[in-house]
Formats: structure tokens, sequence, C-alpha cells
């Protein structure tokens, strides 16, 4: 007992309460896991919404439990690992660590691909999800929806055109030695 009256020593944990909390860490795991597998390859949006919905049903169960956690089991461990996950997730993908591993690793397949530059439509070039491949402004052009944007690659000695922005027309910014990031923006005069 303290002063105030109250007992310090913490009730034994449920093992329902564990397990509920344990499913609600891999749940975040587990969608943290899809949302860097999504920004990665950039495979489909509906990975995404899944990550997106697995992840908000873990907030939820998350919020329920972990006060009860806190205020009758006096367990913290668990109650900090789920939001540990989500936070380490989350920075990572803000940090650009998914997309600089994605490229390192597929950057080789990309290269071999662009010397060729054979028209084509969606395939896997290392772990990255490509939905076409096209010559496009003296380069070749890998498409990634729903992005309306991708990677390109000049031929070293040549450059992608410059300028303002066009109404449809690719803008590019380099990011590696003869690659670059393309967006299509729409500019209406």
């Amino acid at each position: 007992m303290t002063k105030s009256g109250v007992a310090s020593e913490a009730v034994e944990i449920s093992r329902t309460w564990r397990y509920v909390m344990c499913a609600t860490t891999v749940a975040s795991c587990f969608g943290i896991a899809v949302l860097l597998f999504e920004v990665v390859t950039d495979f489909t949006l509906m990975a995404l919404l899944l990550a997106g919905a697995v992840l908000l049903a873990a907030g939820v169960a998350w919020m329920v439990l972990a006060p009860i956690g806190c205020a009758k089991y006096r367990e913290y461990r668990a109650v900090v690992t789920a939001p540990l996950v989500v936070g380490i997730g989350v920075a990572l993908v803000f940090s650009g660590v998914p997309d600089r591993l994605a490229w390192w690793l597929s950057e080789d397949s990309f290269t071999r691909a662009a010397q060729a530059c054979a028209k084509g439509g969606a395939t896997w070039f290392g772990v990255m999800h490509v939905d076409n491949v096209y010559p496009y402004d003296g380069g070749c052009i890998f498409a990634i929806y729903p992005t309306d944007g991708g990677v390109a690659y000049f031929a070293p000695g040549s450059t992608p055109p410059s300028g303002p922005p066009r109404p449809y027309e690719h803008v590019y910014e380099r990011f590696a030695p003869n690659w670059y990031r393309f967006s299509t923006p729409i500019v209406h005069d």
C-alpha cells in the first residue's frame, strides 16, 4: 500500500489481454511490412489500402488495450512495442530508405533493360514493378503507375529535354548517373 491507500503492486496479467496485445503487435508489424513492401515495389494501391486498414484496426485495439495494460497490469513493455514498430516503420518510409534500397537492388536489371529499351508492358526489374517501358525524349522510360511518373535512362553523353513544364510532358530530375526520376505534371496556361 502507498500513502494514498492504493495498492502499488500490479495484478497478474490476464492471458486474454496478453494474447490480444500480442496480436495487435503482430498486426502492426504486418501492416508496416506491407507498407514498406508497397513503398519499395510500387506494386499496387490495394497493398497500401490493406496496410492502412490493418494499421487502423491495430491502432484502435491498442487504444483500448494500452490503458488497461498500464493501469491494471503495469505492463509497459507490451504497450510500447506496437507504437515503437509503427514509429520506426514510418520513419523509414519518410527517410527514403526503402526507395534507396529498392534502387540498389534493382539498378543492374534496369540498366540492362534500358540499354536495349524494348517496348513492353508490366514487368518486374529487380524488386520494382514497372507498368510500361518505351523509348521517349531520346531515353528509355520505365513508367510506374499510379504515380504518373517513374524512372528514365539516358545514355552517357545525352540528357533529357529541359525547360519550363509543358502540359502533359515529362519533367526530369537526376538521381543517379544516367538515371532520372520523371513526373508528368498537369500544367494549364
